[in-house]
């Protein structure tokens, strides 16, 4: 893989009621079927998502790469960072859920808050950019 375009970014606020399976009543735990959904806080699902539509199925991704996800947000002046790292079994999926969630989004579920910009690199194993996508105002 040399390079992997992001063909389009959906960001939306998600609650945990919208992952929940029939096969975690049976199980107890979440299953994610054929999606591949990375958290900043692995144990909360509540939070502020961002699905990037790749055009390439994660699977074909080497070992060892990330997602970088930087968010400017009206609570905080400063950009935060996050890294995403894909884990070593993933679906054949093309849409890649990057949640915010925890300490990371810690915000009132009734407020309709939402990043003001964002900017996303999908980066290898050493280091080299493959894709990246960013909002409008990320560029301003």
């Amino acid at each position: 893989i040399e390079s992997v375009g992001i063909k389009e970014i959906i960001p939306r606020r998600m609650e945990t009621s919208q992952f929940v399976r029939i096969q975690e009543y049976r199980t107890g735990s979440e299953y994610a079927g054929n999606r591949l959904i990375l958290r900043t806080d692995p144990s909360q699902r509540d939070g502020f998502y961002f699905t990037l539509l790749l055009d390439t199925k994660a699977h074909r991704l080497p070992q060892g790469t990330i997602i970088i996800g930087e968010f400017y947000s009206k609570a905080n002046a400063d950009k935060q960072s996050h890294t995403f790292a894909f884990p070593p079994d993933r679906p054949k999926t093309k849409a890649v859920l990057v949640g915010l969630t925890g300490e990371a989004w810690p915000f009132d579920p009734e407020e309709d808050v939402v990043p003001a910009a964002w900017r996303f690199q999908i980066v290898g194993p050493d280091g080299e950019i493959f894709g990246q996508k960013q909002s409008y105002l990320w560029e301003k």
